[in-house]
């Protein structure tokens, strides 16, 4: 592969790694001891941020068949963390993994749960991975092109109501003013549901099961191949602050085309959030 001047064939060659790391750790998910997992709340975050025995094994995983595809590139996931960065020919390729997005629900048995992998080139988004193991379904995207089951999705049809995937208000939080306000307007405008997973909500306003995603606390790994997914159908992506982050959450919204008003209104609200506010810039990186 060049990855000097990454092309779409290379792009895609990378998705493609992405995709059969992102399936075979999907598949060990439902393979595992029934439906309900041991969680435990993550160390300095709420109780409705949980983590089980699963997510560590399927990064581990993960790591391995990424890092064996592509040697010299970096994992930088939920559970462990960044790698170090190799002398092979990927060394500027970094790989944002969740490998469960949705790990609340994988745990008490709902289906709503996914593998989302996003890969980087020199810091640029350049493909996507969500695996949604429950349908057995593998959404991808790179070069402007996104397949679902690796074929091209057919247009949504228009709705005259949009339906909005959202976790507002933020979990185990008092709600802010301005978070119940933009739940407010949203409920006005929209068909408004909570799905409980990032990834999982950014790939299906890409295929046109949903048509907005908002996000307000969103890391790296929740976003990087979903945005990926979303702007190769032609919708639109914006976070708050311009970039994902690995070291504090930030929010998204994501919508397909057709709705640039009502998203245009949802950023402007999110970038007025207190608890957004107060970022480094240098914090402000997917890279």
């Amino acid at each position: 592969m060049d990855f000097q001047g990454i092309r779409e064939d290379d792009a895609w060659a990378l998705v493609g790694a992405a995709a059969r790391a992102a399936r075979r750790a999907g598949r060990t998910l439902l393979d595992g001891p029934g439906t309900m997992a041991a969680a435990r709340a993550k160390a300095g975050t709420h109780a409705h941020d949980v983590v089980t025995e699963a997510d560590a094994a399927a990064e581990a995983l993960i790591r391995a068949e990424l890092t064996g595809a592509c040697p010299g590139s970096v994992v930088v996931g939920e559970e462990g963390g960044a790698g170090e960065a190799g002398d092979g020919p990927g060394r500027d390729v970094r790989w944002y993994v969740d490998p469960i997005d949705g790990t609340h629900n994988f745990s008490r048995g709902l289906p709503l749960f996914c593998v989302s992998i996003g890969v980087t080139v020199r810091g640029e988004p350049v493909g996507g991975c969500v695996y949604e193991p429950a349908r057995d379904e593998t959404y991808t995207a790179a070069g402007g092109r996104l397949l679902r089951g690796g074929r091209p999705v057919p247009p949504a049809p228009a709705r005259a109501v949009p339906m909005v995937l959202t976790d507002l208000p933020r979990a185990g939080a008092v709600p802010d003013p301005g978070e119940l306000a933009l739940f407010t307007e949203l409920l006005a405008a929209a068909d408004v549901r909570r799905i409980g997973s990032a990834a999982l909500a950014l790939a299906y306003v890409a295929t046109g099961r949903a048509d907005m995603a908002v996000t307000p606390d969103a890391y790296a790994w929740d976003c990087a191949a979903g945005r990926v997914l979303v702007t190769a159908s032609g919708g639109t992506f914006a976070a708050v602050p311009a970039e994902p982050s690995v070291r504090r959450p930030g929010a998204f919204a994501a919508w397909r085309p057709g709705l640039d008003g009502l998203g245009a209104s949802v950023v402007a609200a999110l970038e007025g959030f207190p608890f957004l506010q107060g970022w480094l810039e240098d914090d402000n990186s997917l890279a």
